[in-house]
């Protein structure tokens, strides 16, 4: 929620859908209908900016007990958003060492325990988000967002994110922001190691809270150019409105 209004709803509900779709937990269209229904009305409730989160659960039954109904509730948070002074500073990623070795890494789940412990590990050494590897040393994305990386080529730069496809490695995890992304400019699923984020001319992290952030800095190593991750993030805010209010 910014400025009053609620951001990308239909994308959200739809990951809401694929993932109750993978857990097996149903999303009936009563319910699909009157999620929509409430999310048209948050512009009349004049909610001050924050996250507000849709769960849907397994609903009543013992455990491993078939789901039958399912339950949904919502839950609001206050949230400060980046400022343009934070967006041009960027942030700091720290690149772990101890890799992934377990499954449904970026799943949208409420089993976050993984990406929790990732972002633990990279505050404890003064950094903003963790850039996170699988065990073959590929890059699966950071911990609690996609990540961007634009990487040189001789005619200039091409926008990458690690892929996502089936039968490849499960970096890039399906996001609202993301998505945006692909709609707006050509974003290239590539396998990446971190010897590439070495060669990366500019990076930025996404997820619902901040939008496109530009990285400035990787373990110490100051990011060539951040102007390209700063443009995406300006036209972001930009395409919501975000740019013309206080």
């Amino acid at each position: 929620m910014r400025n009053g209004l609620p951001l990308l709803t239909s994308e959200h509900l739809a990951l809401l859908a694929v993932s109750a779709a993978s857990k097996g937990i149903p999303l009936s269209r009563s319910l699909a209908s009157a999620l929509r229904g409430f999310l048209r009305t948050l512009p009349t409730i004049e909610l001050p900016d924050g996250m507000l989160r849709l769960y849907l659960t397994a609903g009543p039954g013992a455990p491993a007990s078939a789901v039958r109904t399912s339950a949904c509730f919502v839950a609001w948070e206050g949230v400060v958003f980046p400022s343009p002074a934070k967006l041009a500073k960027g942030m700091q990623l720290h690149l772990l060492e101890k890799p992934f070795l377990g499954e449904g890494w970026g799943e949208k789940s409420g089993n976050y325990e993984a990406h929790v412990r990732a972002l633990e590990s990279a505050l404890g050494l003064g950094a903003d988000e963790a850039i996170v590897l699988d065990a073959k040393g590929r890059v699966l994305s950071c911990a609690m967002g996609n990540l961007l990386v634009w990487m040189p080529l001789k005619s200039g730069s091409v926008l990458c994110t690690p892929p996502s496809s089936p039968g490849a490695t499960a970096g890039a995890r399906s996001g609202a922001v993301l998505e945006w992304v692909r709609r707006h400019t050509n974003v290239e699923e590539r396998q990446l190691t971190p010897r590439d984020l070495l060669r990366a001319i500019a990076m930025a992290v996404t997820n619902s809270r901040l939008g496109v952030m530009p990285v400035a800095g990787v373990d110490g190593r100051k990011i060539a150019d951040s102007s390209p991750a700063l443009r995406l993030s300006q036209e972001y805010l930009r395409s919501h409105d975000l740019l013309r209010r206080p």
